[in-house]
């Protein structure tokens, strides 16, 4: 069922996506869908957005442009990185209560066989709850789990920031 999800540049069709701001709608239940149902149904929830819908109606028109981009970042993050010591080498950060960070720069390395790593994830809801930050909510395809992915937008580029619980990735963790 979902074997057209499981590879790099499956968003790659733009013309699937609705990058026309003035096509942008506002559903009832305060999302924006920026592709089709039949297509990959991914919406930008507005309920919790940082600003209203036609401040940011441009942005996420633009961002409809590159969730192939940024979908394949998330991908080469999850084949390319892994904790340290065999998974046990989560070094945690300061967090509020009920949120478990893990600092990237002490936790994670390479994974030295990048290409067994499966993404079983898709992408269902983007949230823009503060200014130039946007978290993509991707729901896993086999098993009930969700994962988190933040990327922040600067100099006219995105940026991953959150993996998960893998936080403060920085600018060149590719480069690495």
């Amino acid at each position: 069922m979902y074997e057209c999800y499981a590879s790099f540049n499956r968003y790659g069709d733009i013309s699937k996506f609705i990058t026309d701001p003035d096509l942008l709608q506002v559903t009832g239940d305060e999302c924006v869908y920026i592709s089709n149902e039949n297509d990959y149904d991914i919406a930008v929830d507005l309920e919790t957005c940082y600003a209203s819908f036609d401040e940011v109606k441009l942005f996420i028109a633009f961002l409809a442009t590159q969730i192939c981009e940024l979908d394949n970042a998330a991908q080469r993050f999850h084949r390319k990185k892994r904790v340290k010591n065999g998974g046990r080498g989560y070094v945690s950060l300061p967090s509020p209560a009920g949120t478990y960070r893990i600092d990237y720069s002490q936790s994670m390395e390479d994974n030295p066989a990048p290409q067994e790593e499966e993404f079983h994830f898709i992408l269902v809801f983007i949230y823009m709850e503060e200014k130039k930050r946007v978290s993509f909510d991707y729901w896993c395809t086999t098993e009930n789990s969700q994962l988190e992915v933040v990327f922040e937008y600067k100099e006219n580029k995105f940026f991953l920031r959150t993996y998960g619980a893998i936080d403060n990735i920085p600018d060149n963790w590719e480069e690495e």
